[in-house]
């Protein structure tokens, strides 16, 4: 189905998906859905009615079905008639049933009752594969079951009768693939499970604290400077060390004077 402006607005306010979430395609069911429905009420309204003619038509004048004839038919009509109206209610009520695929999740309307609807939401994230199914009557008539299987213990996702259900499937898993690319590369557009990020604080440096941690660094620099001067031993105060082993003077052992007479 065509996802026109009209249809847009109607869905983003009527389902919980965020404003600027665009809205790929919407599925229905597939017309031969309603015409099973019809047809059994169709069905079950004339059987009525041609029992209650055949039975007024048939036998002795004098028969109870024969003199009241009209009442019958009445009756029988009556009953036709809210058959019908009961058929039409679970037709209408399939009418509404839909489901809409988004760029972040797939959502399905169901309408159990007149006064309820249920709504279920898978994100794109948690589809794992999608399967079609179709008997003969669905490959003739052009419709299918879609399944979406989800990984882990989720339960899978049913959709009976969709048209093009070969198409439907290609479209979920594409824009599967590109949530899923997206959601790699770092862009995520998913506004499902989104976790507001604080915004980062910076703090702002205060002119004078800044000028005292400069002065701090070119004084801790000065001191170091001083300490290599001070290590290091100038040229007029290094040591010469003898070449030879010969004992000089200074270092010869002091002399008996009585071994010298």
């Amino acid at each position: 189905m065509q996802v026109t402006p009209k249809v847009d607005a109607a869905l983003h306010q009527k389902l919980p998906i965020d404003a600027d979430e665009k809205i790929l395609a919407v599925y229905k069911h597939h017309w031969f859905a309603y015409a099973a429905s019809c047809m059994i009420g169709v069905l079950v309204a004339a059987v009525i009615v041609v029992l209650a003619v055949a039975l007024t038509t048939t036998g002795s004048t004098d028969s109870t079905f024969v003199q009241y004839k009209s009442q019958i038919i009445a009756v029988a009509s009556l009953f036709s008639i809210l058959i019908l109206a009961g058929t039409a209610i679970p037709v209408y009520l399939r009418s509404q049933e839909q489901v809409v695929l988004t760029e972040e999740a797939l959502v399905q309307v169901l309408r159990p009752t007149i006064f309820a609807n249920k709504i279920d939401q898978l994100s794109l994230r948690h589809i794992s594969d999608v399967s079609v199914t179709q008997d003969f009557l669905g490959t003739m008539f052009g419709f299918g079951h879609i399944t979406v299987e989800t990984p882990g213990e989720q339960n899978n996702y049913h959709f009976a009768t969709l048209t093009n259900p070969h198409e439907s499937a290609r479209e979920i898993i594409a824009a599967h693939e590109n949530f899923d690319a997206a959601l790699h590369s770092g862009r995520m557009p998913s506004t499902l499970e989104r976790v507001a990020q604080p915004a980062p604080q910076v703090q702002a440096i205060d002119p004078e604290q800044y000028q005292q941690f400069l002065q701090y660094q070119q004084m801790v620099a000065r001191q170091q400077q001083g300490q290599q001067f001070s290590v290091t031993p100038s040229a007029s105060q290094s040591t010469v060390m003898p070449q030879d082993d010969v004992p000089t003077e200074a270092t010869l052992p002091p002399q008996d004077p009585t071994s010298q007479q």
